[in-house]
C-alpha cells in the first residue's frame, strides 16, 4: 500500500492508496507543526494507521510538500513507517505534461499534484482552485499543459489580516452571512470576507474561461482545499469539489514515476 502526504502550511493530510485498482483504504489529517520532531510525527501517524487496522502494510509513500521546514521531519517519519525511502515530488518529477511558467521551481507541488489529479478527471481545458491558506488558481489548456497560475490571500489569511490591523474588528466564524449587505460588525466582515471570496473566484474564472476556451470548448472546472465547502456551492459556475485533490494526484505520480525506474 501506498501512504500519500499532502504537506500544506496549516494541515498536514495523509492518505492510503491500494494497488492495483488505486483505492482509498484510510484517509486522515493532522494540523501542521514545526516543532513536532520525526518521532511525533511517526507515532501520530502509526496511530491513525492502527485505528484503520494498517499497521505494517504501508510500504510505500509519497509526499508533495509547499512547507520546506515539515518536509524533513515528515520524510523521516515516512521513510521509518515503510522501511522505503519517500518519494517526493520536486522539479525532477515526470508529470506528463508541460509546465509553462518562467521558473518551474516556484511551481508548488501541491499544484503539481492537483492537474495531475484532474487531467484523469476531465478534459482539458480546465481550471483547478484550491481553497487553502492561498487561493490559487491553475490555468490548463486545451492540450492539457500548465499555463500559469493566479494566487490570492485565502479565506482565513484575508480574515487574519483584517482583525490584525484593525483595532476595532475581532475574530468571526468564517460562515456566509443570510444578508450581503450586512447591519454589525460580524456579518458585515463575513459578507465582505466570504462573499468577496466568492464574487473573486466567479471573476477570475470567467476571465480565464475568455482566455483558455474557443468558441466550442467548454472549460471544465475543479475545487479543492479546507475552504472548498464554504466557498464553491455558492459560486456561479458550476464547479465541482474533490477534496482528496492533492493526495491522489501525487499518488498517480508517484505510480506513473515508479513505472519509469
Amino acid at each position: 500500500m501506498l501512504l500519500s502526504i499532502d504537506i500544506g502550511n496549516s494541515v498536514i493530510k495523509f492518505a492510503v492508496y491500494a494497488p492495483p485498482a488505486f483505492e482509498k483504504a484510510a484517509g486522515f489529517r493532522i494540523a501542521a507543526s514545526s516543532i513536532k520532531s520525526s518521532d511525533e510525527y511517526r507515532l501520530l501517524i502509526n496511530q491513525f494507521l492502527s485505528e484503520f487496522h494498517l499497521t505494517g502494510q504501508i510500504h510505500s509513500s509519497v509526499i508533495a510538500s509547499v512547507v520546506p521546514s515539515l518536509t524533513t521531519p515528515i520524510y523521516q517519519a515516512a521513510m521509518a513507517i515503510c522501511q522505503n525511502k519517500p518519494f517526493i515530488i520536486g522539479t525532477g518529477t515526470h508529470t506528463g505534461f508541460k509546465i509553462n511558467i518562467d521558473i518551474h521551481s516556484q511551481l508548488g507541488a501541491d499544484i503539481v499534484a492537483n492537474v495531475a489529479a484532474a487531467r484523469l478527471m476531465c478534459q482539458p481545458p480546465f481550471v483547478v482552485v484550491d481553497t487553502g491558506t492561498a487561493t490559487t488558481f491553475t490555468a490548463i489548456n486545451s492540450n492539457g499543459n500548465v499555463v500559469g497560475t493566479i494566487i490570492h490571500p485565502g479565506l482565513q489569511t484575508s480574515l487574519d489580516a483584517l482583525t490584525g490591523s484593525a483595532a476595532l474588528l475581532n475574530e468571526v466564524p468564517l460562515v456566509k452571512p443570510s444578508t450581503l449587505i450586512g447591519q454589525n460588525s460580524i456579518t458585515s466582515m463575513q459578507s465582505g470576507i466570504i462573499n468577496g471570496h466568492i464574487s473573486m473566484i466567479d471573476g477570475f474564472i470567467q476571465q480565464m474561461r475568455e482566455i483558455l476556451c474557443a468558441e466550442d470548448e467548454r472549460l471544465a472546472l475543479i475545487a479543492t482545499g479546507g475552504h472548498a465547502q464554504t466557498l464553491i456551492p455558492y459560486c456561479n459556475n458550476k464547479i465541482e469539489i474533490d477534496s482528496d485533490l492533492t493526495v491522489r494526484g501525487a499518488a498517480a505520480l508517484y505510480y506513473s514515476n515508479r513505472k519509469r525506474i
